[in-house]
């Protein structure tokens, strides 16, 4: 693969990448920032953890969330009930954040990094696909799955003391889909993805 150059993301230094070996990153000399690290058969191994992490995020919208068991009578949360269940109490801006940055944002992520996959993997570079590659590139830093369940679980800590409460199948697919998307996170190189896209055009254009 041909040497590219690239300014660091830190403090600008522009600089050639070497080729990488297996788990090998270059690092920026002056300020220390990771430019990239390169995997072996990592675009076989992002597509195999997006797909893995749709499917835990899809089992996580469909079943119970929280059930919550007081003075025996029972309620059961979903995962989208219990982020609307802010806007009950007028934080409706609240929970539109939540909504979007917990499912929206990462289900766009993962179904733009399949799209990119894919069109690596066809005869042709798919339409678009540089333009869907930014996007998901861009919406990355907005990912705070992480961050809600971190919430959920803080806040549980102050309902356990006035109610029981039970953990649904929905909490542990959440827990599983968290699992897989920072796998996914971690062969989610933007060096990488931009080099195997011009790698991918290079070739269709010979």
């Amino acid at each position: 693969m041909k040497k590219r150059k690239i300014a660091c993301h830190d403090c600008d230094l522009l600089m050639l990448i070497p080729h990488l070996k297996h788990r090998q990153e270059a690092v920026c000399p002056r300020c220390g920032f990771t430019l990239t690290r390169f995997y072996r058969h990592a675009p076989v191994k992002l597509l195999a953890f997006t797909l893995t992490s749709l499917v835990f995020l899809t089992f996580s919208l469909k079943f119970s969330f929280l059930i919550f068991y007081l003075h025996g009578n029972s309620r059961t949360l979903t995962l989208i009930e219990s982020i609307q269940s802010f806007s009950s109490v007028n934080y409706i801006f609240v929970s539109m954040l939540l909504f979007a940055t917990a499912i929206v944002i990462p289900l766009l992520f993962l179904l733009s990094i399949v799209y990119v996959s894919w069109s690596f993997n066809a005869n042709n570079l798919l339409p678009f696909t540089s333009q869907v590659l930014k996007f998901a590139l861009s919406i990355l830093p907005w990912n705070m799955a992480e961050i809600f369940l971190v919430s959920i679980l803080v806040s549980l800590i102050k309902v356990m003391t006035l109610a029981n409460v039970n953990f649904g199948l929905s909490f542990f697919s959440y827990i599983l889909f968290i699992f897989s998307l920072s796998a996914t996170l971690l062969y989610c190189d933007r060096y990488q993805l931009w080099s195997t896209y011009q790698l991918r055009a290079r070739k269709l254009n010979d």
